[in-house]
C-alpha cells in the first residue's frame, strides 16, 4: 500500500500580511517609547542644569551684595553735601562699590550695579562691574563688563531695610528720613531681592548688609547722628 503524501503548507497572503501589519505596529510603539525615555532624561538634564545655575547665581549675588564698601565720600545725600558711601539704591536698581569674589575669576573692589536689562531673548538679571577708581561715584555702565544671573526676568523688585527700625523700603536713604536718624554707616541693614519670569522661579532673597570700613583704610572716619565711626 502507497503511504499519502501530506502537501507542504505554506503561509498566505493575508497572513504575511498580517504578520507585517502588527510587526510595524511594534516597531512604531518601541520607537515612540525610545523618543520618550530621551525627551524624559533631556528634561531631567535642563531641570539640574537650571537648578545648578540658579544656585551658583544666588551664591554670587549673595556673596557680592553682602559686603558693601562703607566708604564715605562728598555726595549730595536728602538735598544736602553729605559724606556718604556710593549706594545708589531705588526699587528697581542697585548701584554700590563691593568686592568680588576672587573665587569668580575677579577679585577686589569693584563698582557694581544690580538691574533687568533688555535683550533679543527678553528681559535679564544683569550684574554689571568695573574696578573700582576712587571715584565718588560710577555711571558709565555701558562700558562695564557684565554677568547675566537669571533670565528671563519680567520685573526686578528691591527692598531695603532700616537698621534703626526694621522697616523695609523701596528706596534708600527712605524718602523723609532725616539724615541724623540713619545708621553712622548710612547703609541699610539687609537687600530684598524679588524676581518675576525665571525658570526655575526665585524665592525672595535677602542678604544682610556688611559694611567694610573695617578694611577700607580710606575711609571716612565721621560720624552721624551723635554715633561714632564704626
Amino acid at each position: 500500500m502507497t503511504p499519502r503524501r501530506h502537501a507542504a503548507r505554506g503561509f498566505t497572503l493575508m497572513e504575511v500580511l498580517i504578520s507585517l501589519v502588527l510587526l510595524s505596529l511594534l516597531m512604531l510603539m518601541l520607537t515612540g517609547a525610545i523618543g520618550s525615555m530621551g525627551q524624559t532624561e533631556e528634561r531631567v538634564e535642563q531641570r539640574v542644569a537650571a537648578a545648578e545655575d540658579y544656585r551658583t547665581s544666588v551664591d554670587f549675588l549673595s556673596s557680592v551684595l553682602h559686603r558693601v564698601s562703607a566708604r564715605k565720600s562728598p555726595v549730595a545725600l536728602v538735598g544736602q553735601a553729605q559724606a556718604a558711601p556710593f549706594f545708589e539704591a531705588n526699587s528697581n536698581s542697585l548701584a554700590w562699590v563691593g568686592v568680588m569674589p576672587a573665587r569668580y575669576g575677579v577679585g577686589g573692589r569693584h563698582y557694581l550695579r544690580l538691574a533687568v536689562e533688555s535683550s533679543a531673548q527678553g528681559g535679564q538679571l544683569v550684574l554689571r562691574y568695573a574696578p573700582w577708581t576712587g571715584a565718588a561715584t560710577f555711571s558709565d555702565w555701558g562700558s562695564a563688563a557684565g554677568q547675566v544671573l537669571a533670565a528671563p526676568v519680567s520685573t526686578l523688585s528691591l527692598r531695603y531695610q532700616n537698621p534703626a527700625t526694621g522697616q523695609w523700603g523701596e528706596t534708600w536713604p527712605p524718602a523723609g528720613v532725616p539724615t541724623v536718624d540713619l545708621p553712622p554707616d548710612l547703609l541699610p541693614a539687609a537687600v530684598e531681592v524679588q524676581l518675576d519670569g525665571p525658570t526655575p522661579a526665585w524665592p525672595p532673597l535677602v542678604v544682610s548688609v556688611t559694611p567694610t570700613r573695617a578694611s577700607d583704610t580710606s575711609a571716612i572716619g565721621a560720624g552721624f547722628g551723635g554715633g561714632g565711626a564704626r
